[in-house]
Formats: structure tokens, sequence, C-alpha cells
């Protein structure tokens, strides 16, 4: 047997995938807040075995590149630290499917305008006269969003002088909210008009904004 020539031993070496990265999809539960992902990021960065890593709001997926030898079941254990639930493959995430919203009662004045992220148009013109008008502007995947469905549940149950009007963004790049422009920054975002119709904006997660613009009494 003739030995081995040194070109083709480096060449040998240099394609081994005995020290290769190798990419690995996790789909994630358990985030409870608009800016989790952003929370949870200096946390990954401090994993060795993490080389990069890209997040998929709408699915709740993260596309992990892994150095050799880092396992799934190390990586789902840095997230369980966090407490968070990372199961390896796609299609398991915290997505739309996650919550299933109850419907409102039959009293109240509910109207979806939009599902598919189409622009609305000037926003006094979805205020009803004479009652508090809930412009509520969310995407299926905004963990957050799904709060303010389940506050203003609470709020309406027993009160007849609020309307309530649901625009389905869908994402940062639609028709919508290019039309709703600066003014949109983070989700939820609810637009809320007294009877007198004066407005009052509400960005991100605030209960106790949203309570005060409906004149909830305080307990």
């Amino acid at each position: 047997m003739k030995p081995l020539r040194l070109a083709t031993i480096l060449s040998m070496l240099l394609t081994s995938p005995a020290w290769a990265d190798r990419v690995q999809v996790f789909s994630v539960q358990g985030f409870t807040c608009d800016g989790c992902a952003s929370e949870l990021a200096p946390h990954l960065k401090k994993v060795k075995g993490i080389k990069k890593w890209s997040f998929d709001g709408k699915t709740y997926e993260y596309t992990m590149t892994l150095a050799d030898g880092f396992t799934d079941d190390a990586l789902i254990a840095v997230f369980k630290e966090q407490g968070y639930r990372a199961i390896v493959g796609p299609g398991q995430g915290q997505g739309p499917d996650a919550y299933k919203p109850e419907p409102y009662p039959d009293h109240v004045d509910l109207k979806v305008v939009t599902t598919s992220g189409e622009p609305a148009g000037p926003l006094e013109r979805h205020r009803v006269d004479g009652k508090f008008t809930v412009l509520d502007f969310y995407a299926d995947w905004c963990g957050p969003c799904r709060d303010v469905d389940r506050q203003l549940h609470g709020i309406v149950a027993e009160r007849q002088d609020i309307a309530i009007r649901k625009f389905n963004v869908v994402d940062f790049e639609s028709p919508l909210a290019k039309e709703l422009g600066a003014r949109l920054t983070k989700l939820p975002y609810v637009v809320v008009f007294d009877p007198e119709g004066k407005r009052k904006d509400i960005v991100g997660t605030a209960p106790e904004k949203l309570a005060a613009a409906l004149r909830v009494p305080t307990r």
C-alpha cells in the first residue's frame, strides 16, 4: 500500500465533517411579552455552542446554527432555564392556533374591520358616536395582543357603552401597517375614542392605560 501524499491528507482534514456546524429549527412556546425574543437574545449570546440564530415571530421558531457536539438537549435546557419550552423541529411554536379567543357576549358592539392587513382609512371614520370606541390593532402571532383581547372581554361583560373594532395588521409590511405609519411602532396598538371623541393611543402592553381610557372603576 502506497503512503498517502501530504496534499491528500490535508484535503481529508479540511473536508472532514467532524467539526462542522449544524443547523436546526426549534419551535418555542411560553412567550408572554412582545419583547421576549429581544430579552432572550443576551442569554443566547452567552452560550458558546450557539453560533448564530434567527427568529420568526409569526411561527415562534428559531433557526439555530450550533457548534459540533452541542446537542439538541443542551439547547432545550438553555430555553428551559429562561422559562420557555423548546421543541425540536418546526410547526409546534406558539403560533396563531395557540390561542382560541372566547366569543364576545351578544350585547357587545363588535366588528372585525380588517382580516388580512388591508387598509382601513381614517381612524375617526370608525368611531361610534356616544360610545367608547376601541380600535384594536393586532396580529394572530402577537401574544400580548391576546392579553388585550382578554382584558376587553372582562371590561365589556357588563357594559353596553363600548364599541370594539378589530383590525388584523398581519405584519409590519402590510398595507394597513404602512397606512398607520409612524404610529405603529409595536403591537399591541390600541386607539380609544371616548364618547366625546377625545382620542387616546396605547402602544404595547399597558392594561392600566386601557382601563383608565375606558374609565374602569378602580377597586
